[in-house]
């Protein structure tokens, strides 16, 4: 995937060797997915933990994509503002827009209009955990916990 703002290019080969947090989530639930991610930031440094928001876009028309990748940049953008000077907005700041909706479906995601899908990925690049729920933070640290 390709994330937006930044053009990096993500997938799970490219997380080896650290864990990651996808998020999966649409506009209403952004608020959610914000809080999760400050909150792994003032305990985990990005090569730690690698943190992305997945946001499903497979209703949207290929004729509106251009327009979409307009806000999705927009978002980095004010999400890069707000980061400290010294921070990296390439290794904070990771919005990827799933087109075909094929990442969401391969993870299970559905309804993240109404909650976020929490899906964490091992060191070994295997899924250790889903969750679907009321406390997403506290979900993602106890999957984030050494075991």
């Amino acid at each position: 995937m390709l994330a937006a703002g930044s053009g990096r290019r993500v997938n799970l080969e490219s997380t080896a060797g650290r864990k990651a947090v996808l998020i999966f989530h649409l506009q209403g639930t952004a608020p959610t997915a914000r809080e999760i991610n400050r909150a792994v930031r003032a305990q985990y440094s990005p090569e730690e933990v690698l943190i992305a928001s997945v946001i499903d876009l497979s209703i949207v028309p290929p004729v509106y994509w251009m327009s979409f990748s307009l806000i999705l940049n927009t978002a980095y953008d004010q999400a890069a503002a707000e980061l400290p000077s010294e921070a990296d907005p390439t290794d904070y700041v990771m919005i990827l827009p799933d087109w075909s909706g094929f990442v969401s479906r391969k993870y299970g995601a559905r309804n993240t209009g109404r909650a976020t899908v929490i899906v964490i990925v091992d060191e070994d690049s295997n899924v250790a955990s889903y969750y679907q729920g009321e406390r997403p933070v506290e979900a993602v640290f106890e999957s984030l916990e050494p075991k």
